[in-house]
C-alpha cells in the first residue's frame, strides 16, 4: 500500500494549518482536530523498585510506546489524541487518568469491561537498561477492533502516530490496518517508530515483516540503530536506512542510546551527541525522543532545512534525556520548560 501525497509546502510536507477543522457532530460549530493522533498499546509497566529488601518489588507505572508518545506531546505543549483500549479495572483507571492529567485526549480510548488491562514487567541491569515480561494474552487492547477506531480524530489530525508492535496480534492489526487507510485517505503524516519487542511475536521474521509494513507507510520515522540492523540485516546505519527508503518517506531519526541521534533527508544528515546524565530507567527514553521530534516538527511547521533538523535533534536528545533520569514512561516525560533549562543547562 503506497501513500498517495497532496500538494507539498515549501519543506515537502502537506501545508495543513494550525489546525484542521472538522463539523462537530451536531452541526453546531466547529471541532478542532488535534496534532497527532497515536495509536496501539496501552499497558502497566511494573517497575523495579530498589532498597526494599530481599525479593522483588515493583511499582506499577502508567506506559506503552504511543501513549507515551501521546503523553510526551502534551506536556510539550502539543495536542494529541490516544487511540486504544483499556480493560475497567484500576490499572486502566490509572492509565486513562495519567494521560487526561497530561493534557492528552482520552476520548478515543475505548474502556472494556471484557478484557483486562496488559501488563510489562519490567527488569533492569546495572546500567538501568531494560527487559521486559509481557503478559498481554488476550488483554484490553491487542482486542482493539477497526469499529472502536475513531476515524473522526484521524481525519482532523496533523499526524497519525503508530508502531509494529500491535501487529503481532490479529485484531489489533486489523484495527491499525484500517487506522492507516483512513489517514491515506485523508492525507494525513503517518509517523512510524517500529518498537520492536521479540517476545511478542511468533517469530523474529514476523517481527520483522510487522517492521516492515509500518517502515512502508511513513512520512516520519524514529527508529533505534539497533533496531535498524535487525530489520534489514545491514550493520552500516546509512545504508541501512536507504535501503528502506521509498517516496512517501520525507524524514528519519535514527536514534543511538547515549550516543545521540542523526536525523535525515533525502538531502541532508545532521547529528547531535547524547547528553550524559545519571541514568534511573531508561523506560520510555525513545517515546520521549519521538514525542520531541514531532512537536519541534509541527512548531516549525515541517522546515527540513540542516539547521532546523539541528535543533531538532539536540532538543529530542535532551528529552530523552531527561526521561532517563526517572523511572516509568509516562511519568517521567519532561514539560518544554524542563528540556529548555537542561538545554541551556548543558550548553
Amino acid at each position: 500500500m503506497r501513500y498517495a501525497f497532496p500538494p507539498y509546502g515549501g519543506h515537502g510536507f502537506p501545508r495543513r494549518g494550525t489546525r484542521d477543522k472538522t463539523p462537530s457532530k451536531d452541526g453546531a460549530g466547529m471541532k478542532m482536530g488535534y496534532d497527532v493522533v497515536s495509536s496501539g498499546e496501552l499497558l502497566i509497566d511494573m517497575v523495579p523498585l530498589a532498597g526494599l529488601g530481599t525479593g522483588l518489588n515493583f511499582v506499577a507505572k502508567p506506559g506503552g510506546a504511543p501513549g507515551n508518545a501521546a503523553v510526551g506531546l502534551a506536556k510539550l505543549g502539543r495536542s494529541s489524541a490516544m487511540l486504544s483500549k483499556v480493560g475497567d479495572d484500576a490499572f486502566g483507571r490509572l492509565l486513562t487518568g495519567t494521560i487526561a492529567a497530561s493534557g492528552a485526549s482520552i476520548e478515543g480510548i475505548v474502556v472494556s469491561g471484557e478484557f483486562r488491562t496488559g501488563l510489562a514487567v519490567v527488569t533492569l541491569d546495572p546500567h538501568g537498561d531494560r527487559d521486559f515480561l509481557f503478559y498481554r494474552e488476550n488483554c484490553a487492547d491487542v482486542m482493539f477492533t477497526p469499529d472502536d477506531v475513531r476515524d473522526d480524530l484521524i481525519q482532523a489530525a496533523r499526524i497519525f502516530h503508530i508502531n509494529s508492535l500491535v501487529l503481532a496480534s490479529p485484531v489489533s492489526a486489523s484495527a491499525q490496518r484500517h487506522g492507516v487507510r483512513v489517514a491515506q485517505a485523508a492525507g494525513i503524516l503517518i509517523s512510524v517508530d517500529p518498537n520492536l519487542r521479540p517476545l511478542l511475536w511468533s517469530s523474529r521474521d514476523a517481527m520483522i515483516a510487522g517492521a516492515r509494513e509500518v517502515v512502508a507507510v511513513a512520512n516520519i520515522l524514529k527508529i533505534g540503530q539497533d533496531e535498524l540492523q535487525i530489520i534489514t540485516g545491514i550493520d552500516d546505519p546509512q545504508a541501512a536506512i536507504q535501503s528502506l527508503w521509498h517516496e512517501g518517506l520525507r524524514v528519519v531519526a535514527i536514534t543511538k542510546g547515549s550516543a545521540g541521534a542523526t536525523i535525515l533527508t533525502r538531502e541532508v544528515a545532521v547529528s547531535a551527541p547524547g547528553i550524559a546524565v545519571k541514568v534511573v530507567d531508561t523506560t520510555g527514553c525513545g517515546d520521549s525522543f519521538t514525542a520531541a521530534f514531532l512537536a519541534r516538527l509541527l512548531e516549525s511547521d515541517f522546515n527540513l532545512s540542516a539547521e532546523n533538523l539541528e535543533n531538532i535533534a539536540r532538543f529530542a536528545c535532551a528529552a530523552g534525556a531527561i526521561t532517563a533520569t526517572a523511572p516509568g514512561g509516562m511519568d517521567a516525560m519532561p514539560s518544554r520548560s524542563e528540556v529548555d533549562l537542561f538545554l541551556a543547562q548543558n550548553a
